[in-house]
């Protein structure tokens, strides 16, 4: 959560953390707001975790490489390099920045699909997201991320991707492949309870015990720190 130019900016890890304790959307709102300083302890184990995330992106992308696909990487650009990306048909595109209104999001990879019937704005191709991720089991912060990334892509591309996908590790790169529409519904619930916390102000929630207290998820690994 970022403030730009006046505005609150959101991402996947705001859903996340939405979902996981709505009292966190009320500190993560002060903290952009500059009104609580950052919590300044560094968890090592979340580095290393950060590490072996990198590590299993460059070894999937390495893969795709290996396939004789076009790949560009766009870590160090923004929404513009995206789009021209997308529009010249380029097969995969690594780090891909994507924004519509107050929301952002980077995809770990995203994928160009051909399919009959079904021209885009780009084109007679269109793009899905690919997230790669540590965890043996795909949680509900990464459907929430996935799907967020695909509606980026619904807007930019002029066309809604009918699937995204999970990249696991010892899975000799083959995707856990889910629906959009299976989990949209669900996407816009926690969206907008998000968006009305936000518009409420940073007020109104107490940090009271359950689960989740106190955890923030990762976007790039989907993993957890205290």
């Amino acid at each position: 959560m970022r403030i730009l130019q006046g505005t609150v900016a959101l991402s996947a890890t705001d859903l996340a953390n939405h979902l996981s304790c709505r009292h966190l959307t009320t500190l993560d709102l002060r903290l952009a707001r500059g009104e609580i300083a950052e919590p300044s302890w560094d968890n090592p184990h979340l580095r290393v975790l950060q590490q072996r995330g990198l590590a299993h992106e460059k070894a999937y992308i390495e893969w795709l490489r290996s396939k004789g696909v076009t790949v560009v990487d766009l870590s160090n650009e923004q929404e513009a390099a995206t789009w021209a990306a997308m529009k010249s048909g380029t097969e995969v595109i690594v780090q891909a920045s994507l924004a519509s209104g107050p929301w952002r999001g980077r995809a770990d990879v995203l994928l160009r699909v051909e399919q009959p019937g079904k021209l885009s704005r780009i084109g007679n191709w269109f793009y899905e997201a690919v997230d790669c991720k540590l965890a043996r089991e795909t949680k509900a912060e990464t459907i929430l991320q996935l799907c967020l990334y695909s509606q980026l892509l619904a807007e930019l591309q002029g066309l809604e991707p009918e699937f995204f996908h999970v990249m696991r590790p010892y899975t000799r790169f083959e995707p856990e492949s889910y629906r959009l529409a299976s989990f949209a519904a669900y996407y816009r619930v926690v969206k907008r309870t998000l968006q009305e916390a936000v518009n409420a102000g940073a007020g109104g929630t107490y940090p009271e015990p359950v689960r989740d207290r106190g955890i923030r998820t990762d976007s790039r690994t989907g993993t957890n720190s205290a």
